[in-house]
């Protein structure tokens, strides 16, 4: 195409057409700079109210701030960012919905109750425990949020908390309701089981050539080369260029004062905590802990004490259930059980079994991880610079062994199956992280031998082209060289086949009036009895195949099922209903869980209803601006 476009320049008339196209564009340019002056930098509008990019790019910065550290520094991909940012949008969307509702309502968060909401922070207590300004500042800096950007933050929560707990009071799930659902998960079942596993089977003498040889050619899947596909393959993608990018040690320096507070360290703690209803009880508790009880024998201890035992893995101070445990936890020596301390829930005992020190990283820590990430950015902007590049060069039929260097591709030629697979079994030599190598196997697959390459996006800010050269089906292995496989597998097809006969038996002499241990006694195989189970917790030692189908069963009623080991037979000797009030706990849990579910999609309702009324609407181009 663009050679064709390049022989018709040589015509006067064709160049003139294109003057004038040139000038139609840069009218459409300058106009619409013009038409652009003083547009609006709102992202989306609610209710005629706008909503700025900036504060919704400064969410989404926090959420890759947050991502980068939870993932070791490794920037999110292309659609993981957009999410980001639809998420941020949607947020904020949802935050001016509900002040608009606020307002129209007379809503208010009084200033003492911001205040008091805010000093009750365990995050922002100085080592006195009490609110401690600097520490609110710091702590607000590290998170890149102003004092009254947080603030107002928490009036908007306050008034939106009003507005929820108005329209989701009284919504509960029906009492019939949570009955069945409680009946229907605490009930309990018994089964009894013969198992004949493939293990135990005599397997049958060797057969004749003659039959081995059938059994090869009855069976080509098993004893074939997988279809194979011949293609070219070149790789555009930045975690291929990143690692040939060069870094300075000043590039590294700036970034790492840039985004310090991406790098600071949270402190944190791991504690096993009992909680005590009362002194008494924690002091007893305590003591014994003291004695050298470990925690498997605390939580015996704490069962009988009518206490609870948990274990808080890497919590910071505001993960921990009370502002006074966290201080005493995070003041504690870590290995020692501490006195009991009265909090809002009961007293509590505890042990730090591990303590992570707060504070900034330091560069050393972080040199190779900053590293990677502008060596990765860098890549990204190759990749953007490089792209037009290739697409030219594809469209001008190039082929792929012969594009140039100059492009930053990575090539392979490739004989490849479905699975990724060379004829031999080992990984094909396709270039790239391993999403974009099962991207581009797909493709392979998907494409007819002779069609023109193009440049498609990948996992990873990634492009690939592929050109698919043949197809290469699958073929019959020589016997010779795969004998000995043969025979392993007409030797299991044969154990299996026994198997599933003699459990066939057993099924049918228990159908037909015997017991369970009857027969598998008449067959000499010895019956399990399991304990009772429910749908959410199988007994121990029962098959998954056999638990699964347990509870669609009649009692006494047979069954039969395959296993990676054998077959099974068995059948569900007891059925148990739960008696009203057999488990208070676990019935508040399933009534709770309904009326979360049930408040959560009334909330959902309610906040569609509040954006359609309020006639929502968004910029998707300044949105696509944050993402990219």
């Amino acid at each position: 195409m663009l050679s064709m476009i390049r022989q018709l320049l040589d015509n006067w008339i064709v160049r003139a057409f294109f003057v004038v196209l040139i000038g139609v564009f840069v009218f459409w340019g300058v106009s619409s700079v013009v038409m652009g002056i003083g547009a609006s930098d709102a992202i989306a509008t609610v209710g005629g109210q706008p909503i700025k990019i900036e504060a919704v790019n400064a969410a989404y910065q926090r959420t890759l701030n947050a991502y980068a550290t939870q993932n070791s520094g490794r920037e999110p991909s292309k659609g993981e960012r957009r999410l980001f940012a639809d998420q941020a949008l949607g947020t904020a969307i949802d935050r001016a919905a509900m002040e608009l509702e606020a307002r129209r309502m007379g809503v208010v968060a009084p200033p003492a109750a911001i205040r008091q909401q805010v000093f009750a922070i365990p995050a922002f207590h100085g080592p006195d425990g009490k609110f401690d300004k600097a520490t609110f500042n710091a702590v607000l800096a590290n998170h890149n949020l102003t004092p009254a950007a947080f603030m107002a933050e928490i009036a908007s929560g306050l008034k939106t908390s009003q507005i929820i707990d108005a329209v989701t009071a009284g919504v509960s799930a029906p009492a019939p309701l949570v009955d069945q659902i409680f009946a229907y998960a605490a009930q309990e079942r018994t089964v009894q089981f013969a198992q004949l596993p493939f293990a135990a089977a005599n397997p049958p003498p060797a057969p004749a050539e003659t039959v081995l040889r059938r059994y090869w050619r009855d069976h080509p899947g098993r004893f074939s080369t997988p279809a194979l596909r011949d293609a070219d393959v070149v790789v555009l993608s930045p975690a291929l260029i990143a690692r040939g990018e060069a870094v300075s040690q000043a590039e590294i320096a700036a970034q790492y004062q840039q985004e310090k507070a991406k790098f600071a360290q949270t402190p944190t703690r791991t504690v096993e905590i009992i909680t005590a209803e009362d002194a008494k009880s924690a002091a007893a508790l305590a003591k014994a802990w003291k004695g050298g009880a470990d925690w498997a024998a605390m939580q015996k201890a704490a069962a009988a004490a009518t206490a609870t035992a948990i274990v808080m893995t890497d919590a910071k101070p505001s993960d921990l259930p009370s502002a006074t445990l966290a201080k005493a936890a995070f003041a504690a020596t870590p290995g020692e059980v501490s006195a009991p301390v009265k909090g809002a829930l009961g007293t509590y005992v505890f042990k730090v079994t591990k303590a992570v020190a707060g504070g900034d990283k330091p560069l050393s820590a972080v040199a190779d991880q900053i590293r990677a990430e502008i060596q990765l950015r860098k890549a990204r902007n190759v990749v953007d610079n490089t792209l037009s590049h290739l697409q030219d060069a594809l469209a001008g039929s190039t082929a792929l062994g012969k594009l140039p260097a100059s492009l930053h591709l990575a090539k392979a030629r490739v004989s490849v199956d479905r699975e990724g697979m060379t004829v031999d079994g080992k990984p094909a030599g396709i270039p790239g992280p391993a999403a974009l190598r099962q991207a581009i196997v797909k493709a392979i697959f998907a494409t007819a031998p002779g069609n023109t390459p193009q440049a498609v996006s990948g996992p990873g800010d990634s492009y690939y082209a592929i050109a698919v050269h043949r197809i290469i089906k699958p073929a019959l292995k020589p016997y010779d060289k795969v004998k000995a496989d043969v025979l392993a597998d007409w030797t299991g097809a044969q154990v299996e086949r026994q198997e599933e006969v003699a459990a066939a038996k057993l099924l049918t002499a228990v159908k037909d009036g015997k017991t369970l241990a009857a027969a598998a006694s008449a067959a000499g195989l010895t019956v399990t009895t399991s304990a009772p189970m429910t749908r959410a917790k199988p007994a121990k030692g029962v098959p998954p195949q056999l638990a699964q189908v347990a509870f669609s069963l009649k009692k006494g009623a047979p069954t039969m099922v395959q296993t990676q080991e054998g077959f099974v037979v068995g059948v569900v000797s007891d059925i148990a209903e739960p008696k009203p009030g057999s488990d208070a706990a676990f019935h508040q849990r399933v009534a709770d869980s309904l009326g979360q579910s049930m408040q959560e999609d009334v909330l959902q309702t309610y906040a569609a209803a509040l954006r359609q009324r309020d006639h929502v609407k968004i910029n998707t181009k300044l949105l696509n601006q944050i993402s990219n």
